[in-house]
């Protein structure tokens, strides 16, 4: 029998006040499903309604990342999904979301870059950056209008960060992070 120690496991979700996780393909129903359990859950907390939206909201955008990015795919109802960890820790003050996934190195040094670019504005220069981004036509290829980073610190009023795991010269292990306050 494989050896693998539930209860550690368990232990470091309790010791890192982790109140959600997800590891696997990641659908737009799964997203409803885990979307609806995270409003639930967190309804069930004296959490403040506007701070459930934010936290919501976030998550949603950064599953939508690994759904449409994740250079680990699977076919899930005859369509292509990605694969990637979602996480959200409770603290005194404030949520942290976590989203994880595979992408290729290239791929994770723009990101990072951008999380950069845009964790160096100020609020006005973050909000003309974004409605400047919404006019711009996609790019060709591009699933997304590019606005999903800015959206997410315009809503966390936190820096997005970013970092990275070698797996090998094909493949990065990319988590965003991001706060979101209680107050």
């Amino acid at each position: 029998m494989e050896s693998f120690d539930v209860f550690e496991f368990y232990q470091f979700m309790q010791d890192h006040n982790v109140i959600l996780s997800f590891k696997g393909e990641i659908s737009q129903e799964i997203l409803l499903s885990i979307g609806d359990l995270l409003k639930e859950k967190l309804s069930h907390e004296d959490t403040q309604r506007r701070v459930i939206k934010k936290v919501f909201f976030i998550f949603i955008e950064l599953a939508q990342n690994i759904y449409r990015y994740s250079s680990e795919q699977s076919v899930l109802e005859e369509k292509q999904v990605g694969m990637g960890v979602l996480f959200i820790r409770e603290c005194e003050t404030h949520f942290t979301i976590f989203a994880g996934n595979v992408i290729a190195p290239d791929e994770a040094a723009e990101i990072t870059d951008q999380c950069a670019t845009i964790n160096r504005l100020n609020p006005d220069e973050l909000k003309r950056s974004y409605k400047e981004q919404l006019k711009k036509p996609r790019e060709e290829g591009k699933i997304g209008g590019g606005i999903g980073l800015f959206s997410v610190v315009r809503k966390a009023g936190n820096p997005l960060e970013a970092y990275t795991t070698n797996i090998d010269t094909d493949h990065t292990f990319l988590v965003l992070s991001v706060q979101v306050n209680k107050e």
